[in-house]
């Protein structure tokens, strides 16, 4: 059955709609048509008694209150015949089958209220109504002329004056002298024609006029030639214009009361200063000089809104005028939507029920796939109801019309078009050029962009010829594809809407066929993409919408898709969407402590790429191979993963897709047709490279998304061992973060041994303690102090310091560098700070010993701190396995020889032994330092024997204290004997050795001065 069966029979889908309401169409049989078929819908209504009450109000208390009136809505949504039936029906004079207007229009609307203040305000203020049509009565020759101007030479044309301004304004002088009608017989006596079919023409009142002045008033005009009808330039203010207005409407009509109504004033202004300009002084006079009587009712597709969402159209400047037009009333395309269900879309009973069964059964898929992306300003969703008072139209149809129609309308300033309902009609009764109607098609059958395409395409092609241009290529390159031409038709409707995005999604949504079709979206796509890839067809994107282009750009389009291929520009590209995939690197914890991080490679033959983290000790290398080649290459990389060097390589294999290449390419033209033009000074190419650009980044985007995609079905392989990707996860990211759990395990399998992340102070701190009892588990976290038998040690069996112990005692000394390289990698990963704080533990054990500067460190003091510090201060630092301890017999000399010379009690243990010798040996430093230069005042031997010691008590304090042991336990020591030397020259010098020195001295002098021969020469020899 085809869709006219479904129509209401009472509501003739065949008959006469009239293209649109015009001012001038006011003939008896033309009005009696239109108010017949006007609908007055409850918003319509009540936009009528918003403005009729306004209006009682104004005229009720008089001069000062407002009379400026803003009627907005879309193309074709009723705005002139709300304005004009309103006009008429205020205009007493107006009658439709010898019945006032006032009576048919009451008879439309639905309300008693409404209908009754109607009635009120055409009583009590009957009122002359001067109807303007800006769009078609605008001056000849001046079509740009102030609203001003035209309106009153429209005033002069209503009262049946001349258009000639002089002879407009003799025709006034005579009204008021009385001598009109003697001006009229000497215009009939002249044999010409009456005055009414000649006044407004030139040559006629160029050659009849002056005489007849001449003659009418000889004192005014001296000679049959002194008129002249030759307006010339004189100054006049707007203010006595529009009081002329004023006074020539009262004149004709006797009506104090005067409404000037002008149909599409927004469109005539638009956005141009000086008419705004005008228009606003024009509404601000007839206010003042009215005192409140005269209204002003304009019309616009604009609102006086600064940034109204739901408007038509929006011109910034025109917000200057609300104060101007504070009244104003909207109507909405909701109206248009039912004026055109109750007018021409009505169904039958029958036709409802089958209807409303095609929707429970296919509605929900309907819905889905009909629904628009970002669309905001678009009804795309409806109801049960709506689709059976609506189809075979969906709401989005009637907004995209009404969209449509206004944007034709700006570029034609709608001569020509036809209204909203007259064009669902003309889509419902004819059919474009070879094909059935609308009404003829099958039950389910949808109208689609294509359908208003189709309807409009005359008014296309004159508002936008270069869109319909680049559509009538399209269809010469695809005329085999309907599908193809299609797809072109939705996209130029689009683009004339500008309001809209114009993605894949949106044109298969306005391109669905049938209540009961399926998505057609993976079709549409295919059509896009033949589309861009056409030499000959100007379509592309730009912006991140479809769209056609100029003949230049078309040009340049077709340069990007001739630029050559280069494979490391493809190659890089490829990479960096890895990297877009893996901007996370996969990661996962061990023990709770240690993060592990997978760096990102990327193998593409025998070459491998670095991506990212390339210092991370696990690394993820991608391989992607052709479908046919996967099961070969997953035995290869699993072999090759069973290798000693591929232990901290994770592989992730995938299957290689041509759309990774597809993408790949298109990206690099993106960018390299950027390079090539983005400097060029038009705007339009400039658009152009800044939409190549997003459509570069879009598209690296769904390159990142399809490597996911084919890595998501691909295996990771480890230590011989394959895993699904999906069977850890769908989402990749999730997935190599789950594989990277047992990875990170395995890898750095030996860091539970140490499973601390110490802070860096935390060895200093340990070796500060000084008495292991005091240390506690803020500074043990690993516990390495445990009490035996009530005496504390370190407990040198712990795994970790076993590892240390080994690698010390395999390698030999180790400088602080390569200890912590190795300890901080694979398999331990134990932390720097750690490391420090369990070699201070070693030492403090006696199981090493610190090489720092040339010296052994083999005990705890300031010269272990220091290079167990930081990790920067330990890198130089050499460390050993100690060889041998004291033996008990060298620690009790050594004690007991220490307490000798320190007079203070030294435990015979190591640690004690070398702490007393730090704190003592500085004071006999002090105590014998002087000694070498007294002994050599005296005279006397002994003070390089002072010196050596010194020294040799400096080199135990660098160590502090290390090798004091040894010095002083052995069975013989010469550092005790020197002490013990060095205390009796001391001792000696302090109880008088000194003084009797120096006397032996003064004694042995006088002695050596003595002559050599006699007796003195004797006692020289005894």
């Amino acid at each position: 059955m085809s869709i006219k069966t479904l129509f209401d029979p009472a509501k003739d889908i065949y008959r006469t709609i009239e293209k649109v309401i015009t001012y001038n169409a006011a003939q008896e049989a033309r009005l009696r048509a239109e108010i017949t078929e006007y609908i007055v819908t409850e918003h319509i209504e009540e936009q009528f008694e918003k403005l009729l009450t306004r209006m009682q109000a104004a005229m009720d208390h008089g001069g000062g209150n407002e009379v400026g009136v803003w009627v907005s809505g879309f193309y074709g949504s009723g705005k002139s015949s709300f304005t004009k039936y309103l006009g008429l029906a205020l205009d007493d004079r107006v009658q439709v089958d010898g019945v006032r207007f006032l009576r048919h229009l009451q008879d439309r609307m639905n309300r008693p209220q409404t209908r009754a203040l109607l009635n009120t305000l055409a009583s009590r203020y009957s009122a002359a109504v001067v109807l303007l049509d800006l769009a078609s009565e605008m001056l000849a020759g001046a079509t740009m002329e102030d609203v001003a101007t035209v309106l009153y030479y429209k005033v002069l044309q209503w009262a049946g004056y001349s258009s000639n301004l002089k002879v407009a304004a003799l025709e006034r002088r005579l009204r008021r002298d009385g001598r009109y009608q003697e001006f009229l017989d000497l215009v009939q006596q002249a044999s010409i024609g009456a005055w009414l079919t000649i006044k407004d023409d030139p040559l006629v009142i160029d050659s009849l006029i002056p005489d007849i002045a001449h003659t009418l008033y000889p004192a005014l005009f001296k000679s049959p030639s002194a008129f002249t009808t030759e307006t010339g330039d004189f100054v006049r203010f707007e203010t006595d214009r529009v009081k002329e207005m004023i006074d020539i409407v009262r004149e004709h009509t006797g009506k104090q009361s005067i409404i000037f109504i002008i149909d599409e004033v927004g469109q005539y202004v638009g956005a141009r200063q000086n008419l705004i300009l005008n228009l606003d002084g024009l509404a601000k006079n007839l206010k003042e000089i009215g005192d409140g009587k005269v209204w002003i009712i304009g019309t616009a597709q604009q609102t006086l809104a600064e940034d109204d969402e739901k408007a038509a159209l929006n011109s910034p400047l025109l917000y200057k005028l609300k104060d101007r037009f504070p009244i104003q009333i909207e109507l909405e395309s909701s109206d248009i939507k039912e004026i055109c269900y109750r007018r021409l879309l009505g169904k039958s009973p029958d036709g409802e029920r089958k209807l409303g069964a095609l929707f429970d059964q296919y509605g929900q898929a309907l819905r889905h796939n009909t629904k628009l992306q970002d669309a905001r300003y678009y009804d795309a969703d409806f109801d049960r109801t709506a689709f059976v008072n609506l189809y075979p139209f969906l709401p989005g149809h009637f907004d995209i019309l009404l969209r449509l129609l206004a944007a034709l309308a700006k570029s034609t300033g709608g001569i020509g078009l036809r209204s909203a309902i007259r064009v669902i009609q003309d889509v419902l009764v004819e059919g474009p050029a070879g094909r059935d109607p609308v009404a003829d098609q099958r039950i389910g059958w949808l109208a689609t962009t294509v359908t208003l395409y189709d309807a409009l395409e005359k008014d296309i092609r004159r508002a936008e010829p270069s869109i319909h241009k680049a559509v009538e290529k399209a269809k010469e390159r695809f005329f085999d594809s309907p599908l193809h031409i299609e797809v072109a038709k939705t996209v130029a409707v689009l683009q004339i809407l500008e309001n809209m995005p114009i993605t894949p999604q949106n044109v298969t949504s306005l391109m669905h066929p049938a209540v009961d079709a399926p998505s057609r979206r993976d079709a549409v796509d295919a059509a896009i993409t033949d589309l861009i890839g056409d030499a000959f067809v100007p379509f592309g994107e730009k912006d991140g919408n479809l769209c056609f282009f100029s003949e230049k750009l078309n040009e340049i389009d077709q340069e990007r898709l001739q630029i050559a291929l280069r494979g490391m520009d493809i190659l890089r590209i490829r990479n960096e969407a890895l990297h877009a995939v893996f901007a996370d690197l996969p990661s996962a914890q061990v023990e709770r402590t240690l993060t592990v991080k997978s760096g990102i490679k990327a193998q593409i033959g025998t070459q491998v790429y670095a991506i990212a983290g390339d210092r991370e000790t696990v690394q993820t290398v991608v391989e992607l191979v052709d479908p046919s080649g996967y099961d070969a290459a997953r035995t290869r990389l699993l072999d090759e993963s069973r290798q000693r060097s591929a232990q901290q390589t994770i592989f992730l294999l995938g299957r290689f897709s041509p759309e990774l290449e597809d993408r790949a390419n298109e990206i690099y033209r993106c960018e390299q047709i950027v390079q090539r033009y983005r400097n060029d000074p038009d705007q339009e190419v400039k658009e152009y490279c800044n939409s190549q650009t997003d459509r570069a980044n879009r598209l690296k985007d769904e390159l990142a998304r399809l490597l996911q995609r084919q890595l998501s079905q691909g295996s990771f392989l480890f230590r011989g061992s394959p895993t699904a990707v999906d069977a850890l996860d769908h989402d990749l990211q999730k997935a190599a973060d789950k594989h990277m759990i047992d990875v990170a395990g395995q890898v750095f399998d030996r860091y539970k041994e140490a499973p601390v992340r110490a802070e860096t102070t935390l060895a200093e701190k340990f070796l500060k303690v000084g008495n292991l009892r005091a240390v506690t588990s803020t500074i043990d976290p690993l516990a390495l102090v445990q009490m035996n038998g009530g005496t504390p040690q370190i407990k040198t069996a712990h795994k970790a310091l076993l590892s240390i112990h080994d690698y010390i005692d395999r390698n030999g000394t180790v400088d602080g560098k390569r200890l912590t390289d190795i300890f901080t990698d694979a398999p331990f990963g134990w932390s720097p700070d750690t490391l420090r704080y369990m070699l201070a533990a070693l030492l403090l054990s006696g199981e090493i010993t610190l090489k720092v500067s040339g010296r052994e460190v083999t005990v705890n003091g300031q010269q272990a701190i220091d290079p167990l510090r930081t990790n920067l201060s330990f890198k130089t630092v050499g460390v050993a396995l100690r060889n041998s301890r004291p033996s008990n017999e060298v620690l009790g000399r050594a004690a007991e020889r220490l307490t000798d010379i320190s007079g203070d009690p030294v435990i015979p243990l190591e640690d004690d032994i070398s702490k007393a010798a730090t704190k003592s040996f500085p004071q006999l430093q002090l105590r014998y330092g002087p000694l070498a230069t007294r002994l050599e005042s005296l005279g006397l031997p002994g003070a390089e024997a002072v010196r050596d010691l010194s020294q040799e008590l400096a080199d135990v304090l660098s160590t502090d204290g290390s090798d004091a042991p040894q010095r002083l336990g052995g069975v013989e020591s010469a550092l005790y004997d020197r002490l013990r030397w060095a205390r009796a020259v001391d001792t000696a010098l302090a109880h008088g050795l000194e003084p009797t020195v120096r006397e032996l001295q003064q004694h042995r002098q006088e002695i050596g001065a003595l002559p050599d021969s006699g007796i003195p020469g004797q006692l020289r020899t005894d």
